[in-house]
């Protein structure tokens, strides 16, 4: 026949588990926290790298429009 267990140690393998998921669903959150913040930083990052882009890309338009206008003079 099977041996039988006492309330108390299975109640106590229960809050085990109920632990063990309660980490795992931590470890979840953060994980995805940190996919977060790794997106966010991407993104400002991008704008950053546009930004810097079009004011280069001004700064090119400046110089040229410099040069038409000393050749003019």
């Amino acid at each position: 026949t099977g041996t039988l267990v006492p309330a108390a140690f299975a109640e106590s393998e229960l809050e085990k588990g109920i632990r063990h998921d309660n980490r795992e669903l931590d470890k979840g959150v953060d994980h995805d926290a940190k996919e977060v913040d790794k997106g966010v930083k991407h993104d400002a990052d991008e704008i950053d790298k546009g930004a810097k882009h079009d004011d280069k890309e001004r700064h090119k338009e400046d110089k040229h429009i410099d040069k038409e206008i000393k050749k003019d003079l």
